[in-house]
């Protein structure tokens, strides 16, 4: 049997140059035709991060030079993770919808402790196997699957941020070769191809693993994996760190009061907003891209669920859980 070649993982070029534009005229990803005539559209490249480097494929331009110009703007709900994490002692963090490894490197900023990534994309995990892998990350155990309610396979649709497929999408299933990968790079970014994936729960899956953080971002079966979880939840109280998809949760049947009340028996709960520029204008919604944002915290989850309802719909909230 022939070993499996290790793609190229090359050194992102025209960095610097990039960053002094963007503090001149802050145009985000709109930098992406300059990153590709310095880097090219093929192949993988080493995008710093988080004080490391996420391995990121090069046609996916836009993504790319938003990453690298924003930073952890990109993901601005980070900011909640650092006093989250460095009280915990013992356990694992949990990581479901790990995508291309964004959060392992965020929880190695602040903590120490075993990390568990679920990622079910076939290739977005081999992005994630080689994000660690190139940043030498200890104690990062990788899984391909998606988590629910059930066990068994499950219809996925793939992309940039993929998700359950459902209707006439969950039938049209083929097959994604993650080491075919340009074919798998184009096919991801175009979004228009469904996979089989195994679907487990993360009470079968981790058994009597110690988990002390867990983080869902899964584009609305947020509440199918938390019914998943109820004996983890019940017994154990992990932290939690939850992106509520309030239409995503809706399309599957449920909605965020149905996350709020199955987790208002055993935690304590604060609500955040990191898109209020949904509001604006959609030219100042393109300036404000992952730019710096402070982000609301709600006072009451009344007022989260209020804003989970709110006209333009929110695409995500956050809920943070804290054991009572």
């Amino acid at each position: 049997m022939t070993a499996t070649i290790a793609p190229e993982v090359r050194p992102l070029s025209g960095v610097a140059l990039l960053r002094a534009l963007q503090a001149v005229l802050p145009l985000g990803r709109k930098y992406h035709p300059l990153l590709a005539a310095l880097n090219g559209r093929r192949g993988l490249a080493a995008l710093p991060f988080a004080g490391r480097a996420l391995v990121h494929p090069l046609a996916w331009g836009k993504s790319a030079t938003g990453l690298l110009l924003a930073g952890e703007a990109y993901v601005p709900e980070v900011k909640l993770l650092p006093a989250l994490l460095r009280p915990l002692k013992d356990g694992a963090l949990v990581d479901v919808g790990a995508n291309i490894g964004i959060y392992p490197l965020l929880f190695r900023a602040s903590s120490s402790l075993p990390v568990i990534a679920y990622e079910p994309q076939p290739l977005l995990f081999r992005l994630l196997e080689l994000c660690v892998a190139h940043n030498r990350l200890a104690d990062v155990s990788c899984r391909s699957l998606a988590c629910g309610d059930t066990r068994g396979k499950v219809p996925f649709s793939i992309g940039l941020n993929g998700e359950i497929a459902t209707g006439d999408a969950a039938r049209n299933v083929t097959t994604l070769d993650a080491f075919d990968l340009e074919r798998a790079i184009h096919d991801t970014h175009a979004a228009q191809s469904v996979v089989d994936v195994p679907l487990t729960t993360l009470d079968d899956d981790l058994g009597d693993t110690p988990v002390a953080f867990l983080k869902i971002d899964c584009e609305g079966f947020e509440h199918r994996i938390l019914r998943g979880a109820a004996r983890l939840l019940e017994q154990q109280r992990p932290v939690l760190f939850i992106e509520v998809h309030p239409l995503g949760l809706e399309k599957f049947g449920s909605s965020a009061r149905e996350v709020v009340d199955l987790l208002a028996p055993l935690y304590s709960l604060e609500g955040w907003d990191f898109s209020e520029s949904r509001f604006a204008s959609k030219l100042v919604r393109s300036l404000r891209k992952h730019r710096p944002t402070a982000g609301r915290k709600f006072t009451t989850m009344e007022e989260f669920l209020a804003a989970a309802q709110d006209e333009p719909r929110p695409s995500q909230l956050y809920l943070v859980a804290r054991p009572r």
